[in-house]
């Protein structure tokens, strides 16, 4: 507990800082943000989706990071798993990921 929390911090820390510098400098930018942040396949398969920064900068409400099929986001995936058992609901998505029916709504 003394040496595992501290190495935890010492190991997540810098990469937490470099998705900050990373992709607000290289990538690119799917998405109006208002700001200069970009999605960066390499930075998003180093941190598991992470990388996706424009995206969750555009949408930030979204739980779900990666809007296109080869943008992988494994910490979507056991909320689908969830969804799909009925453990969990009223899950916030971008608007590009509704159906058109429901784009309209605000949630």
């Amino acid at each position: 507990m003394l040496w595992g929390f501290p190495l935890r911090l010492v190991i997540a820390y810098p990469f937490t800082w470099r998705v900050n510098s990373a992709t607000h400098r290289w990538g690119c930018i799917g998405y109006p943000s208002g700001d200069h942040s970009r999605n960066t396949w390499l930075v998003a398969l180093v941190t598991f989706g992470e990388g996706w920064h424009n995206n969750h900068h555009a949408f930030s409400s979204s739980v779900r990071m990666g809007f296109r099929w080869w943008e992988l986001d494994p910490p979507w995936w056991p909320i689908v798993a969830l969804r799909r058992r009925g453990l969990v609901r009223h899950v916030r998505l971008a608007p590009v990921l509704q159906p058109p029916r429901l784009r309209h709504r605000s949630s």
